[in-house]
């Protein structure tokens, strides 16, 4: 009876022993995570006038924002530091009751504003502000619906089971980025299709540190290295009619929803004739960008047809051709001074369409 008894004690050491070394790493990384969170933006050029701790603070947001998986939505009510997600689960002020006209830009990372300094950093809340100047008695609402790792397809079904609840009057897509990356094989099956990729994502979203500290590191140093990030084109024209198909469906709803679309292909290194920096050289070259942006140019058929099947497209592809300073800080992201340019180029398209359709 004894020796059972001594066992069971000693079962009960090991295991209190494990959940204190486990305490203690857990708050060393947690102390060591906050002072020096793990982003590869925080050494690019786009954010050198940033001040220091602000940096880490975006930093440390992009990492704690949390978003569901199929469908894809930002969970809603989310205050941190330099990103709010309202009551909606859509970046920025709460929605206004009853806007004179109601605009949705919609997207992925790009347009949420990952490594934005505020919300009102964002392409959306740049445009906001143009329009404000210009309709300065009318109520024209712009929402940021900018999802991280949304493409056409759960874009698309967030139009239709959110967005059109909401009565848009036009809906910006911006995107193109994250189409080109997407496995064929799991295009409707939505983000995170495969049990690895559940995984990471569900401890992305729990509150323990140490999973998520090693997981970041390890991509992060994968990110680093000097090996080149191969492009896959597997498939590459059947990808390119789902993403022409799927948003050709979303303009088949304009008439019957009373809603106008825009559809965007955005920039990325190399598109257009802008002059890499020496950061984005070396970007264009980590991400196999010879090869994405040949295949990503193909796109561009799919924006032809769909320029005679929804109200409208643009091509933002040249967007940064006249900008030599650093404008990326990866293959695809910008900064605040990106988005204010993206901005300015929806903003001439789009106005025209405002001003007729309010006076209407």
């Amino acid at each position: 009876m004894s020796v059972q008894v001594s066992y069971k004690k000693q079962t009960v050491f090991f295991m209190l022993s494990i959940l204190i070394i486990l305490s203690v790493v857990e708050f060393t990384i947690r102390i060591y995570d906050y002072y020096n969170p793990n982003c590869n933006f925080v050494n690019s050029d786009v954010f050198a006038d940033v001040d220091d701790n602000l940096k880490l603070q975006i930093c440390r947001d992009n990492v704690s924002l949390k978003w569901e998986i199929n469908p894809l939505f930002l969970i809603p009510n989310q205050n941190l530091n330099t990103i709010t997600v309202n009551s909606d689960g859509f970046r920025g002020n709460e929605l206004s009751a009853n806007p004179d006209y109601r605009i949705f830009v919609i997207g992925g990372s790009t347009t949420f504003g990952v490594g934005a300094t505020s919300d009102s950093k964002t392409i959306p809340y740049f445009l906001q502000e143009k329009m404000n100047q210009v309709f300065p008695n009318q109520n024209v609402e712009i929402i940021n619906a900018g999802i991280p790792q949304a493409y056409s397809f759960t874009e698309s079904t967030l139009i239709k089971e959110k967005i059109l609840l909401y009565s848009p009057d036009l809906l910006i897509i911006y995107d193109g980025w994250n189409d080109l990356g997407q496995d064929y094989e799991f295009y409707s099956q939505g983000t995170d299709p495969i049990f690895l990729d559940k995984l990471v994502r569900y401890i992305g979203k729990s509150d323990y540190v140490t999973p998520k500290f090693i997981l970041t590191y390890y991509f992060n140093l994968k990110h680093n290295s000097d090996e080149i990030v191969h492009f896959n084109s597997y498939k590459i024209n059947e990808k390119i009619s789902l993403w022409t198909n799927t948003w050709e469906d979303i303009c088949q709803l304009e008439k019957e929803n009373n809603f106008k679309t825009i559809i965007t292909l955005q920039p990325l290194v190399g598109t257009g004739q802008k002059n890499l920096t020496s950061e984005e050289s070396n970007n264009f070259i980590k991400f196999d960008g010879e090869s994405a942006i040949l295949y990503y140019d193909s796109y561009q058929s799919g924006l032809n047809k769909l320029n005679s099947e929804c109200f409208s497209t643009l091509d933002l592809r040249n967007a940064f051709d006249s900008n030599a300073e650093t404008i990326f800080y990866d293959f695809g992201h910008v900064g605040d001074f990106g988005n204010k340019i993206i901005a300015e180029k929806i903003y001439e398209k789009i106005l025209p369409i405002v001003i007729k359709d309010i006076k209407e």
